[in-house]
């Protein structure tokens, strides 16, 4: 039995799992060593909450004694498994640390631009409500400027129409003294009254005296007369009439003139108007 132990022993020292110490199979019952190690790997295996290790433990559990090569076996593939596994996750760390580092500068770089566009938004702000004031101000000189041709519209519609009616009643004075002045030389034609030439001028006939047989302070005598004797006062009265009518003549001439001109700068005053209207709406 010692012989037993002792080469028992030194095929121990020679295997790859031996420890380094020496003990007698004396020294441990076969059952405590499958027991210890299934109470350590269970004991891990509910602390690292570990599917894994508790499989393992239960393989420890029912493997019988001296048949403990498939269990080595099942913890060096573990042990391999999560020595892979430490290397994915040094790879995965390392990754996440890569990732990171790039949304970090991703985070910078979006913050700069942020910081930016709102340097850009307030500039911006305030180049809107600046536009603002002087859109409105530009609204209110369009709106001023087309008042004042509506106004300047309309009150050349009135000149017209003054115009046009003080020329309509020239025109029918005209043509009522014509008319008047025909009837009178017809008179006096058809008497044989001769009047002579008629004045040229209407102060002329108003500053021309009559004259006076006796005196001007004098009353004249009651004598009646002949048809022709008042062919003075007739040839005066056709006088005026015609001055009158020259008159009415120059006033609607005179008319006409003024109402060119003022159409003239009824037109100017608006062309400037719709220039100036034009150069705000642009």
């Amino acid at each position: 039995f010692a012989s037993a132990i002792k080469e028992g022993k030194e095929v121990r020292a020679d295997s790859k799992h031996y420890t380094g110490r020496d003990i007698s199979f004396l020294q441990l019952n076969a059952n405590e060593a499958p027991l210890r190690a299934y109470a350590a790997l269970k004991a891990q295996a509910a602390k690292a909450h570990s599917l894994r290790l508790a499989a393992l433990a239960a393989k420890v559990r029912m493997a019988k004694v001296g048949h403990f090569d498939h269990v080595i076996a099942a913890i060096d593939e573990m042990i391999k498994t999560l020595q892979d596994e430490g290397l994915a996750d040094i790879a995965k760390r390392d990754q996440c640390k890569n990732e990171y580092l790039k949304i970090e500068s991703t985070s910078k770089d979006l913050q700069w631009r942020i910081k930016n566009n709102d340097a850009k938004i307030d500039k911006l702000t305030k180049l809107i409500a600046m536009r603002t004031v002087e859109k409105q101000k530009t609204i209110n000189d369009i709106a001023e400027v087309e008042q004042h041709m509506t106004e300047l519209t309309a009150m050349r519609e009135e000149e017209n129409r003054v115009f046009l009616a003080a020329k309509r009643e020239d025109q029918d004075a005209i043509d009522l003294l014509m008319e008047a002045r025909k009837v009178l030389g017809a008179y006096y034609e058809e008497h044989s009254v001769e009047m002579g030439d008629v004045q040229g001028s209407v102060k002329g006939a108003f500053l021309q005296q009559p004259d006076f047989k006796v005196s001007a302070d004098q009353a004249p005598e009651a004598d009646f007369s002949d048809k022709g004797h008042r062919k003075g006062e007739a040839k005066g009265i056709v006088s005026i009439l015609t001055m009158i009518i020259e008159d009415l003549n120059d006033e609607i001439k005179n008319g006409m003139k003024a109402e060119e001109e003022a159409q003239l700068e009824y037109e100017s005053q608006m062309s400037a108007a719709k220039k100036l209207k034009e150069e705000l709406v642009a």
